[in-house]
């Protein structure tokens, strides 16, 4: 439908080009003169070149687009170099430019559409450039360049969209965090903690005494050999971490710094060696069990890249994911409403956790509302440490866990 419009739309002009000349034929035949065959002798160029644009074929004009931060960070910096090539010399005399967006939000970002006006003449090729301050995170597609070449008075026009797909993946800003593990679990010991200390039997460090409850495969039998007295091996402790990192996907005036915070504990907590796994919220429930390698963690981070908020009563109840942390393990909840339904799912879900952190991700250093405040004393009454914190906070936050 849009393809026929745009056809009976250049037809038109063509045919009301061809009417003028035909106009102006007719009254140099019947009035005579010089002034009226002066009249159509200068308009018939003009025709001319209108005809050979209405013929001229855009399928010769190649694009190609060149990105220097194809994956990027939120507000950062976004560089776009555009290239057109075609093999003939055929004037072209206004040529708009237009980069075309899925979404209308970049075109804003620019202050304004992605717009150039070039008098292309007799060049094979032409080059624009263009920056956006700052690149809002999400994955965004580029659909295509749109060509729009004019004659001289405007009375023909050709415009047509050349395919030139792109897509741009900007990724949360991650922030360095003063990485603290909370507190420390051993073998034998008593204390709540996301932090296992636990034996790498790979790892021999030395001996000791045979103390009674210690097991027969850690027994040194050379030793015993040589002196008849029982030694144990020592082996070097390993600590390891599980944490789940649970993202709130409603929506909220702080979404982007709920995503921002969970990228970059992700990235600190994978640096220590944590087992890790993520669950965001939303539209679906998504769930990464096991985030050890780079490649895990890449993919992580995509959907980070990619997630939307959602409205409250679209937002999917949470699965039951206790199962995966049936060995033990911690919650780490990123949220900007601990309102008690959320919190109460959260709670049902995760028996098997040792422990659920939440922070409150709130706008600069304001006072929480009344409403907030009484769910997080609730939350906390339920055994939830519960910190509040603004986006300069961010690099403080688990000292103040591991501090209390």
């Amino acid at each position: 439908m849009i393809k026929t419009k745009k056809m009976l739309d250049i037809s038109g002009r063509f045919l009301f080009v061809l009417g003028v000349l035909a106009l102006t034929f007719v009254f140099a035949m019947f009035q005579g003169g010089k002034v009226s065959w002066t009249i159509f002798y200068s308009l018939l160029p003009f025709v001319m070149y209108s005809t050979f644009l209405f013929f001229y074929p855009f399928s010769e004009i190649k694009v190609k687009r060149s990105i220097r931060s194809a994956n990027s960070q939120n507000s950062g910096k976004f560089l776009v170099t555009l290239s057109l090539k075609r093999k003939s010399r055929f004037p072209l005399l206004y040529t708009a430019v237009t980069e075309k967006w899925a979404e209308d939000d970049v075109a804003l970002l620019a202050g304004g559409p992605f717009k150039r006006l070039f008098l292309f003449g007799f060049r094979k090729e032409i080059e624009w450039q263009y920056e956006i301050e700052q690149m809002p995170r999400g994955e965004h597609l580029l659909e295509g360049v749109v060509v729009e070449v004019s004659d001289f008075f405007g009375w023909l026009r050709k415009t047509k969209l050349i395919d030139a797909r792109d897509t741009i993946l900007v990724f949360p800003k991650m922030i360095d965090l003063h990485y603290v593990p909370f507190d420390t679990q051993y073998d034998r010991g008593t204390l709540v903690s996301l932090l296992n200390i636990v034996k790498d039997t790979t790892m021999v460090t030395g001996v000791r005494g045979y103390q009674p409850g210690d097991r027969v495969t850690w027994i040194h039998w050379k030793s015993f050999a040589r002196t008849q007295t029982l030694m144990t091996k020592e082996f070097e402790d390993r600590r390891s971490q599980e944490l789940l990192l649970l993202l709130d996907g409603r929506v909220s005036a702080t979404f982007e710094e709920q995503v921002e915070l969970t990228a970059s504990i992700l990235k600190e907590a994978s640096s220590h060696q944590a087992e890790l796994a993520l669950m965001t919220t939303g539209l679906e429930t998504s769930l990464f069990p096991a985030i050890q390698s780079e490649e895990q963690l890449h993919q992580a981070l995509v959907h980070l890249a990619k997630i939307k908020p959602s409205e409250a009563e679209k937002t999917v109840s949470l699965v039951d994911f206790g199962t995966e942390f049936q060995h033990g393990g911690g919650i780490v909840l990123i949220t900007a409403q601990p309102d008690w339904p959320f919190m109460q799912s959260v709670l049902r879900t995760a028996k098997n956790a040792r422990s659920i952190i939440c922070f409150v991700v709130m706008k600069g250093t304001g006072t929480t509302s009344i409403e907030v405040e009484n769910a997080i004393q609730l939350a906390r009454s339920e055994g939830v440490i519960v910190h509040v914190l603004g986006k300069e906070q961010f690099r403080e936050a688990f000292k103040e866990v591991a501090g209390q």
